[in-house]
């Protein structure tokens, strides 16, 4: 058994549409849908391929859709792109115009490209338009339109490489258990790491560990799509960082939760309960006395990166302060990174800030100091003072050695815990499954 293709992997990789927990309705469009919509494509069994001449591949067809927000996915392999190729979004015979997308490369496997699609009011004619090149090989196997609530427009995010894939799969797996089901689960990765991925995700699936399949992107389609490419000199951890910010910019949700890939749930999470205070978003954020916890990193000699050279850590964060508020107060906060609950809008705000201080985007801001979210927590906390609502823990039990699993309590999710996530040494010492298994048990 094999994980589905053709158009049953949109099932397989879009949030779940049954049952009262969705947030809305779900427009599944197979190639049967856009039989008649053909206009220079060759249509096979489970898709629509192009035969060398520039056009439409396909046009319509014609669905009547409510007003809404809605994520768009567009099924399908690219082979090679080529120039001038768009994917639309219009109604009234093509004279008004929602969305338009360039497809310059895959955003994932399995997905041509994916956005957010707004839709003011009801219409009776929504068409979604691929238009190809003459040099473009791809194929078309349709397209999934997902509707979106404002009040409860979140996502998870992951970003990871092929040293923590085994890891990404326990999380998920965890995730279909403990999240609700409307909320989707994106996962960053590069695009060599592709076929790894695949097969363990794939295996995980055969087993019955997982029932269906994260929304995979491309590392380098992310940090294209979003005009945030990094310097040569930036590493993997930069990048992480980079595109956990980035992911904003696609509009794919209003809230996301980022996750490390070593950590996984054990308790039900809810967004609207564990998240929000008075309707707003809460920050995790520690209160501290600015100069005690200066002298702490000093005696303990903990060292974090700015301008290219590493100093104590208090010195960097400082740095990241002052960019926002030119008189550091006696109390300041530890802004709790290891899960950044994130805000899209308040994410946007921030990069415009960065070309105040003479930084391009978020790479600029990280550049300078590669902590994502101290920067976002000192915006909030400086720039947004009525969004800024602080609250602790940081969501998942962090486990630094691996004797902290059996000497800690059990997260209950009342104290603010709703599983564990690993951090070096114990990250790099449990084994994933054996590790959650036996966390579930206890």
């Amino acid at each position: 058994m094999r994980a589905p293709k053709g158009g049953a992997f949109l099932e397989m990789i879009m949030p779940d549409p049954a049952g009262d927990s969705s947030p809305g309705d779900t427009i599944h469009l197979t190639v049967d849908d856009y039989e008649s919509f053909i206009l220079n494509g060759q249509r096979g069994e489970q898709s629509i391929r192009t035969t060398g001449i520039s056009g439409f591949l396909v046009c319509g067809p014609y669905r009547a859709i409510k007003a809404g927000i809605y994520t768009v996915a567009v099924l399908g392999e690219v082979e090679q792109a080529g120039t001038g190729v768009v994917v639309d979004v219009v109604s009234n015979a093509g004279q008004h115009q929602f969305v338009k997308t360039d497809i310059t490369t895959q955003a994932g496997p399995g997905l041509i490209t994916i956005f957010s699609l707004h839709i003011p009011q009801d219409v009776s004619d929504l068409e979604i338009r691929l238009k190809v090149a003459g040099d473009t090989r791809l194929s078309f196997q349709g397209v999934q339109i997902v509707e979106r609530e404002a009040d409860r427009d979140y996502a998870l995010l992951n970003k990871s490489y092929a040293n923590d894939a085994h890891w990404s799969v326990i999380l998920f797996g965890s995730y279909l258990s403990f999240v609700k089901p409307y909320v989707p689960f994106y996962l960053v990765i590069p695009r060599h790491d592709q076929e790894l991925f695949a097969n363990l995700f794939n295996s995980a699936y055969i087993v019955g560990f997982i029932e269906k399949l994260p929304i995979i992107l491309y590392e380098d389609w992310v940090l294209e799509m979003t005009g945030n490419i990094p310097p040569d000199h930036f590493d993997g951890w930069h990048v992480q960082q980079v595109v956990k910010l980035a992911f904003s910019k696609l509009g794919l949700s209003r809230h996301y939760l980022t996750c490390d890939s070593a950590q996984f749930f054990t308790k039900p999470f809810d967004f609207s309960t564990a998240m929000f205070r008075e309707g707003i978003l809460c920050t995790t954020a520690r209160p501290l006395n600015r100069q005690e916890i200066n002298q702490h990193f000093i005696d303990t000699g903990e060292k974090c990166w700015l301008n290219g050279n590493l100093v104590s850590a208090g010195v960097a964060f400082d740095a990241i302060d002052e960019h926002f508020t030119s008189q550091l107060e006696e109390l300041k906060y530890h802004y709790i990174g290891c899960n950044g609950i994130f805000d899209s809008n308040i994410c946007l705000a921030l990069e415009k800030h960065a070309a105040d201080f003479g930084y391009i985007n978020f790479c600029g801001l990280l550049a300078f100091s590669p902590y994502e979210f101290a920067w976002y927590g000192a915006f909030v906390t400086y720039c947004l003072p009525e969004l800024f609502k602080p609250i602790e823990p940081c969501i998942l039990l962090p486990i630094v050695e691996p004797d902290q699993l059996l000497d800690s309590t059990a997260p209950t999710g009342d104290d603010g815990y709703f599983g564990y996530l690993f951090q070096k040494p114990a990250c790099d010492i449990l084994q994933p499954m054996q590790t959650y298994l036996a966390c579930l048990a206890s």
